[in-house]
């Protein structure tokens, strides 16, 4: 079982060491921050607010990374930063290294890995032309990219790779920033293995999650309305437990169709991104008219059982994937579900008017946005 143990927290941000089952091959993180809670949570946060929000992210993952040396001690020059267009500019790694570091002459390489599924429904890069690779010798690989099947990320290191040996350059370190799910962590640990294989002064992989190792929808997962193998969704996953928390301050939060929808859209093209998350609470409106009731959506979405239990029994059932967490934030947590779960909001759950009413909440606002 997947567990994780803080490993540095102050009022800015908390990380988390994350263990997998597997031998430990690379290096990997959650992270959680107000920012990144508030950026996943509300779809609100579009265009040139998404992109600031994304960089203060990284900002504060850069400034606070828990090997502070394996960054800090990098000749700038030696840094590639590696942007999959489009969704990848969002990370803005490369302010974020001046504004966490002050590093100002590391580089910036830039490739198209666009995916597409083909009429058997695999994923397969149908754009990846343009590439504007720099990989300076014993380089070390800063990357941010939303993560689903992982396709375009396999794909883009599949050309690092062949371009790094075909200039007989090295690779020393991966550092990968991600919203995503644990497809990120199959395809570094395939490259690490090669890495290592080929450079000989290979150092570390290291992966940093925000929020979560979120779930990937395909087609067991059982929700009325999914985009499967798009779909990064909030259950069954490896949360943060400040993002569990959070889940529990708007109704709308868990109820989300995926923690990011099209992280390329969302920056670059926000009217193509409120239809598509304004479609979704339209088939949720539907489906609530046709009888789905609050309750049912939560269970679908956002299933707590754990929280049913006296807080004793609670209590050890997290404690098996988040070690070390405090007292005070299981009885939070505990205290949060009451507080929502009351006779009263479980009564009005079991019937479809409440839903109905959040989505039209939701599609008001949605509809704003576009005002901006």
């Amino acid at each position: 079982m997947d567990f994780l143990k803080p490993c540095l927290k102050n009022q800015q941000i908390t990380y988390y060491r994350l263990f997998e089952d597997y031998p430990e091959q690379i290096q990997s993180y959650i992270l959680s921050t107000s920012c990144s809670r508030d950026l996943l949570n509300r779809p609100e946060i579009f265009g040139c607010e998404f992109t600031r929000s994304m960089r203060k992210i990284i900002t504060l993952a850069l400034e606070y990374f828990p090997e502070r040396e394996a960054i800090r001690s990098l000749e700038p020059t030696s840094i590639s930063v590696i942007h999959f267009l489009r969704s990848g500019l969002n990370f803005a790694i490369r302010e974020s290294l001046y504004d966490a570091i002050g590093f100002n002459t590391h580089l910036s390489s830039f490739l198209t890995s666009q995916r597409q599924r083909n009429r058997f429904g695999r994923w397969y890069i149908k754009d990846d032309q343009y590439r504007k690779l720099e990989i300076p010798e014993g380089a070390s690989l800063f990357i941010g990219e939303i993560v689903a099947t992982g396709v375009t990320v396999q794909n883009g290191f599949d050309i690092i790779f062949r371009l790094a040996k075909n200039l007989g350059r090295s690779v020393r370190n991966v550092f990968f920033f991600t919203i995503g799910c644990h497809k990120a962590e199959k395809t570094l640990r395939k490259y690490d293995i090669l890495f290592r294989s080929v450079f000989p002064n290979y150092q570390k992989t290291y992966l940093v999650y925000i929020e979560g190792k979120f779930h990937l929808a395909d087609s067991k997962t059982k929700v009325a309305v999914k985009l499967q193998g798009t779909d990064l969704l909030r259950s069954p996953a490896l949360l943060a437990p400040e993002f569990e928390l959070s889940q529990f301050r708007n109704l709308s939060y868990p109820l989300e169709r995926c923690v990011i929808y099209d992280g390329g859209a969302r920056a670059f093209n926000v009217p193509e991104y409120l239809e598509d998350v304004r479609s979704y609470w339209e088939k949720m409106l539907e489906l609530a008219h046709r009888g789905l009731t609050l309750k049912k959506a939560f269970a679908e979405r956002w299933p707590a059982d754990e929280y049913e239990l006296p807080f004793a029994r609670f209590a050890a059932a997290k404690k098996k994937t988040w070690r070390g967490i405090s007292h005070s934030l299981l009885q939070q947590l505990y205290r949060a579900h009451q507080d929502r779960w009351t006779d009263e909001f479980k009564r009005r759950a079991a019937t479809s008017q409440p839903l109905i009413n959040l989505c039209r909440r939701r599609l008001r606002n949605l509809g704003d946005g576009l005002e901006k």
